[in-house]
């Protein structure tokens, strides 16, 4: 197929992708989508932190909170295998897309499986000299 009647067939075919959020995601199953924690059981002994791969995971004692960085986390479930309360759980459902880093902020004031979403400062490049 030649490259002209290929760019022809594309530009009046429909597109192979969704228009995720504002049409539902088509979730493979065996996804596990992102993870929830359930500050309620949490012992803050921060194993998930320590075995994340990734350190997408920040524990604070004090404040007694979890906070996870939505683009460090590859969902790998480690944390969910490791907490010996069954504290975090994954869910089959994405996160909605954001034009910042954001991160989810679990803490025991806020309801059950609620989070904050905090933006992380844009990376503007290496400092000049």
């Amino acid at each position: 197929m030649s490259m002209l009647s290929s760019s022809l067939k594309n530009l009046f075919s429909r597109p192979f992708t969704t228009k995720y959020p504002y049409e539902p995601a088509d979730l493979p199953p065996g996804n596990r989508g992102r993870v929830l924690w359930d500050m309620e059981k949490c012992i803050f002994c921060r194993k998930c932190e320590r075995n994340c791969p990734t350190s997408a995971i920040i524990t604070n004692k004090d404040a007694k909170t979890q906070t996870v960085i939505r683009h460090r986390c590859i969902a790998c479930n480690t944390c969910v295998e490791v907490c010996p309360t069954q504290t975090i759980s994954m869910v089959t459902e994405y996160s909605k897309p954001d034009i910042a880093p954001t991160v989810h902020v679990f803490s025991v004031d806020l309801p059950r499986h609620e989070y904050r979403v905090e933006h992380l400062p844009r990376y503007e490049g290496r400092p000049k000299d």
